[in-house]
């Protein structure tokens, strides 16, 4: 009796052992699916790296990043059978009404402190101490138009890897970011997040920011820190090669998504692999954190000026009759082509991804990489487009929290021109006529990126001028160009008087003439030889007044926008109106036509004719 006791309370404790080993290997199981952590290389690669990141040679910046093997976070589940893959689904609307919860440290159950809001504002420059009382899973507001929800998507549309770099961010708007796209994307679609610390020295943004994500049991988050900033392109590039989803969707790291967001974003993605997506961009305000996002469908598309900044221009009317045709009563919904996109947000396939050659790594902090990777989809064989029924919410912020690793305008020219020398051909020569500042300054080598443009066979880019961004203008198809200069009082030029980029129907005047070497944007006036008069970023018309005014240079094939300049007479008239241009007087803030009367106050000169 005494055996057969001890024999029974060994096999009890040895069942228990056994369940205790199984749920410790369980345990492990999940945790290591759910987070993967990597501190990139030891302190000399560190070194090794960044010293690279900061060189002429950026190359193979990359190289000393080990990507660890991901886990599936299927592999403990059992194998699921879909009986109807071709199954089609309406758009996930999200879940709504969870169980609010915060960061750690949110005193969102005390009084509000102003104080507390500015000191972090000034850090942040964005309202840190009101994002920390929200809650990490708040609710927003469907606001897509009524036609997107009545849309059908395969089920299968490939999985995604969202991919958030940050530098020195708020734990708080990181995992705001994270648990929107938790809550309102499929759980078939969303495969893993891969979030890239690229050398925040913020220690919220370190400690914090890694516990916080051990946090995440739903989806996969694959955590990367990088010891030292590399900057957004190289980060970006890195991050890439931790993803193991079909498509890669980038997101700022400050951000919400909105319900029904992800099947369109990737629906043409799944159709043409060459297809790139920018979800439309909502802003959540910085000082109340308020989701501002209307019912209406999309207006606008993204490009760049001559000078390759970024802005907003309506759609054109070619564009809108192709998308009528295309897709019938839905055309509102449709996507949009675009020339470029506004860079922070959007979706690609993730070989393709790699096959166009990522980023430019030898760009520095960021700017003019959305402009870069827009032109080379387009002209290397890709197409870029808005989905309309996609909506992601973004914090414009107050200023920035950081530095550009030097001056901010000489970090932005300088990634300026290695787009102008791998990208622009003979109008290379062009942008430094518009930034003169530009022609001497040393970019490194560019040979990889024109060998990379070689290898996938672009188009030239006035296939991209005359095809995709009408809103351009090539130097070859100038007549008359540069600072349009009084010659009844020479120390005067025609002057857009800062109005270019505060909307539509504003005008020109006249303002005392910059240095030639100089910033002479302002200044820079153009005559296409089809008599199209225009400004870097605007169209000249004149209205009912006689007030010449500025406009977007889509669709403006009409006769309000046709001048013409007398090289013998000096004078510049508008062809509708008969009228001629005429000094007014010192510093106008807005030009008006006159009648033509030959006087040397109607006589004008540009610096470059052809």
């Amino acid at each position: 009796a005494v055996v057969s006791s001890q024999s029974t309370g060994f096999q009890q404790r040895g069942f228990v052992l056994v369940v205790l080993v199984a749920l410790v290997w369980i345990c492990l199981s999940v945790f290591k699916v759910h987070i993967d952590i990597e501190i990139v290389g030891d302190e000399k690669e560190h070194e090794k790296f960044h010293k690279r990141g900061d060189s002429d040679d950026h190359s193979n910046f990359d190289s000393h990043i080990e990507v660890p093997p991901r886990v599936d976070r299927l592999q403990h589940k059992q194998e699921i059978v879909d009986d109807n893959p071709n199954e089609l689904l309406p758009p996930f609307h999200g879940k709504r009404n969870l169980k609010p919860f915060w960061v750690p440290w949110s005193d969102h159950k005390g009084p509000y402190r102003k104080e507390k809001e500015d000191e972090l504002h000034e850090t942040y420059r964005f309202n840190k101490y009101l994002s920390d009382r929200l809650p990490l899973n708040r609710d927003v507001d469907d606001t897509r138009p009524g036609a997107c929800q009545a849309q059908r998507y395969p089920k299968n549309l490939g999985t995604v890897s969202v991919v958030l770099i940050y530098y020195n961010e708020a734990v708080s708007v990181v995992f705001r970011t994270i648990y929107s796209v938790i809550n309102r994307s499929p759980s078939r679609l969303l495969h893993e997040f891969v979030l890239y610390d690229d050398g925040s020295v913020w220690e919220e943004s370190i400690g914090p920011m890694k516990a916080e994500a051990e946090k995440v049991t739903e989806v996969p988050i694959r955590y990367v820190r990088n010891e030292t900033r590399g900057g957004l392109m190289r980060a970006r590039t890195a991050a890439a090669k931790f993803a193991t989803g079909d498509i890669l969707i980038y997101l700022d790291s400050h951000c919400e998504v909105l319900p029904g967001w992800l099947e369109p974003l990737i629906e043409p993605i799944f159709r043409d692999p060459t297809t790139v997506t920018c979800p439309v961009i909502d802003t959540i305000e910085w000082d109340t954190m308020n989701l501002v996002s209307g019912r209406a469908p999309m207006s606008a598309i993204g490009s760049y000026n001559l000078l390759l900044n970024y802005n907003w221009y309506p759609i054109p009317e070619y564009e809108q009759q192709r998308r009528k045709r295309e897709h019938g009563k839905d055309w509102t919904i449709s996507p949009i082509r675009s020339p470029a996109m506004a860079g922070g947000l959007f979706a690609i396939n993730r070989k393709y991804f790699h096959d166009l050659g990522s980023y430019d790594t030898k760009m520095n902090v960021w700017g003019g990489e959305n402009t870069e990777i827009s032109i080379r989809i387009w002209t290397c064989g890709g197409t870029l487009l808005f989905a309309p029924c996609s909506k992601v919410g973004h914090i414009f912020r107050h200023g920035y929290p950081y530095d550009f690793q030097g001056d901010h305008f000489q970090t932005v020219l300088f990634n300026y021109k290695r787009v102008a020398k791998v990208w622009m051909d003979d109008d290379e020569e062009f942008y430094y006529k518009l930034r003169p500042m530009a022609r001497d300054k040393d970019v490194g080598s560019v040979v990889e990126r024109t060998n990379l443009r070689k290898k996938l066979q672009c188009k030239p880019y006035d296939w991209f001028i005359n095809n995709i961004a009408p809103n351009l203008v090539l130097e070859k198809d100038l007549a008359h160009y540069g600072q349009m200069r009084s010659l009844y009082h020479e120390a005067y030029c025609v002057d857009n008087m800062g109005n270019e980029y505060k909307g539509g129907g504003l005008s020109i005047g006249t303002y005392p003439c910059h240095k030639p070497d100089g910033a002479i944007d302002n200044q820079f006036m153009m005559l296409t030889k089809k008599g199209i008069f225009r400004t870097i970023d605007r169209c000249l018309a004149v209205n009912s007044r006689g007030v010449v005014t500025m406009h977007h240079c889509f669709d403006f094939n009409t006769s309000s926008f046709t001048w013409h300049y007398d090289i013998t007479e000096k004078t510049l008239k508008h062809i509708k109106s008969g009228l001629c241009f005429d000094f007014n007087k010192d510093m106008a803030p807005q030009m008006t036509l006159v009648a033509c009367n030959g006087s040397s106050q109607q006589k004008w000169a540009f610096t470059y004719n052809q």
